[in-house]
């Protein structure tokens, strides 16, 4: 039977992380530690996989795959803290910003329900003027 050679390399190229002999068609898999890379420039990296993976199902020939990592920016303590401290601000005033909408919608529905007109009578009013009052203290003259 043929075998072929499977090669496992960091993302530099050339350092040999494992080292396999396959059977042709047989299935392979990574046999060695997660493959890691220190950080460097305030970049973390995370390794994510190989390239060719899809080449590891069903061996045809000789293969070398190179490590992937996904790259991350890594903040001091203080950027950490500003970062966290704007996100909960953003999120807050997203939570803020939809309640006031909902109440909005609730007061308005509430106005329409106390309203006499039907749908149509407002929804013509609108397009005539552009807008209407809702509710039993509208001010408009008809």
């Amino acid at each position: 039977m043929d075998q072929y050679e499977v090669i496992f390399l960091d993302d530099d190229g050339e350092t040999v992380l494992d080292k396999q002999l396959v059977n042709k068609g047989d299935r392979v898999e990574y046999k060695g530690k997660t493959p890691e890379k220190a950080p460097e420039n305030q970049i973390k990296y995370t390794f994510i996989g190989w390239t060719n993976e899809e080449k590891l199902e069903s061996v045809q020939e000789n293969i070398s795959l190179v490590a992937k990592y996904e790259q991350e920016v890594m903040m001091n303590p203080i950027e950490e803290a500003f970062y966290n401290a704007t996100l909960d601000t953003a999120k807050q005033a997203k939570v803020n910003s939809t309640m006031q909408a909902g109440q909005k919608i609730v007061g308005q529905l509430r106005a329409l329900e106390k309203d006499s007109r039907t749908a149509e009578q407002i929804v013509s009013e609108v397009l005539k003027n552009g807008k209407t009052e809702l509710g039993p203290e509208r001010d408009v003259e008809r």
